[in-house]
């Protein structure tokens, strides 16, 4: 019972807040606060999501996406490291085309 109680409080814990609100609504995450932007990605297609690495390095932390299957997509994960705001940006891209582009705004609290 002890173990269960505390592996539950393990994946509380190491759980990611989602900002999901496109720009130009605004995602509040808290400092320290770790997140992930999920984007539909479908391998089949050929099309993949792009993340622009031009965003403000000292108040976001990106350290990769993880590819969770055709049907849950792609997470870019995140950790809010200072107080302000972050622009986020992503194309969908195939081959060297890019067919739709996403922007989300972080504002770090």
């Amino acid at each position: 019972m002890i173990i269960a109680s505390v592996c539950a409080l393990l994946l509380i814990s190491c759980s990611y807040q989602q900002a999901d609100k496109v720009a130009p609504l605004e995602n509040v995450i808290n400092k320290g606060e770790k997140f992930r932007i999920t984007l539909p990605e479908n391998h089949s297609t050929g099309y993949m999501w792009q993340i622009n690495n031009t965003f403000n390095d000292k108040v976001l932390d990106y350290y990769g996406s993880v590819f969770r299957g055709n049907e849950k997509g792609v997470d870019f994960n995140f950790t809010a490291l200072e107080k302000g705001k972050a622009s986020v940006n992503f194309a969908l891209i195939k081959y060297n085309d890019t067919t739709e582009v996403k922007q989300f705004i972080i504002d770090v609290k």
